[in-house]
């Protein structure tokens, strides 16, 4: 499934917005096979992205914040490793995309 993209200024100077992302669609906007596909790649790049760091907040949310309050309110060490590891466990499960 295409995503879309949010503003995409044509090669007329144009300028639309939510433009579904994919291949026929874009070249019949004007833009090139190339192009075209680049733009595609971008789309997709871009939700792949979203999708971690969504991914991510949520779990930081429901996991790592309790433990970030809990050393706030202890100071000892050993509340600051479990915090610290939580959110490395959290960077591990959803790394981010290679930016490319």
């Amino acid at each position: 499934m295409a995503g879309y993209i949010k503003k995409l200024l044509l090669p007329s100077g144009e300028t639309l917005i939510n433009v579904p992302a994919d291949r026929p669609t874009l070249m019949a906007l004007g833009f090139d096979e190339v192009r075209a596909d680049e733009l595609v790649m971008q789309t997709e790049s871009s939700a792949k992205l979203e999708s971690v760091i969504s991914a991510r907040r949520t779990l930081y949310v429901a996991e790592a914040d309790p433990l970030f309050l809990e050393w706030q309110y202890d100071e000892t060490p050993e509340k600051e490793k479990a915090w610290r590891d939580k959110v490395a466990e959290i960077k591990a499960l959803y790394p981010l995309p290679d930016r490319n």
